[in-house]
């Protein structure tokens, strides 16, 4: 049982930008624009990562907010997912009382109010007109959106990543998973990064920026 004495009243105005939009990457700087044979094995590679994410998708995250301003806020995760159209994440207070849902219905994410919003001073906030995004996809380390025709480019450490309109990826310096993505939609932009990630499994942990605030994910074991 998590201590009582960890606060909700803080949590929610920290978590509410991701509550609105989860997403993704800080990319490296340096990069230069490829053509020809390999920007098509580039966006073959990402056109083929959110296949990799079988639903139905279920998981639970613990996790810490931090704020532009403040200490850090525990709180726990979960998503479940029957499909890419049908898309439930939670969040809790560290006593597992909700506090927020997010309904993630392929073109719209509506977020309501759990049990415990009012203790943790959240009164709601304007559904978000996302397009075909998956949320389920984004936890689980894939893209977010379906890849189309992008720019491809490649850093100098050898990742490839590929930019549209809605979102840019990145890959791993072997080119064998997502290592981050941006992604854009209405009223904000959400970088996310999988630090340490070794495979292309779930990753372990995820690290979420959205104007100025931080959010550190860890994968529950199943």
């Amino acid at each position: 049982m998590r201590s009582e004495r960890w606060s909700t009243r803080a949590l929610l105005p920290a978590v509410a930008p991701l509550l609105a939009a989860l997403a993704l990457c800080g990319c490296s700087p340096s990069r230069t624009i490829v053509t020809g044979p390999e920007a098509d094995r580039a966006e073959r590679f990402f056109a083929g990562l959110p296949a990799r994410v079988v639903f139905p998708v279920k998981a639970s995250f613990s996790g810490t907010a931090a704020p532009v301003a403040g200490n850090l806020v525990p709180f726990v995760a979960g998503v479940s997912a029957p499909s890419p159209e049908d898309e439930t994440v939670g969040l809790y207070d560290p006593l597992g009382r909700g506090v927020a849902f997010l309904a993630n219905d392929g073109r719209r994410v509506a977020v309501s109010r759990g049990p415990a919003a009012d203790l943790a001073g959240f009164r709601g906030a304007a559904p978000v007109d996302a397009g075909p995004v998956s949320l389920a996809r984004i936890l689980s380390g894939a893209p977010g959106y379906a890849v189309a025709a992008a720019e491809a480019a490649r850093y100098e450490d050898g990742a490839w990543s590929l930019s549209d309109g809605r979102q840019t990826l990145r890959s791993d310096p072997g080119r064998r998973f997502l290592a981050g993505a941006e992604y854009r939609v209405p009223g904000m932009r959400v970088t996310v990064d999988y630090p340490g990630r070794e495979s292309a499994d779930p990753p372990d942990r995820i690290v979420l920026s959205v104007r100025g605030a931080k959010f550190t994910l860890r994968r529950d074991a199943e």
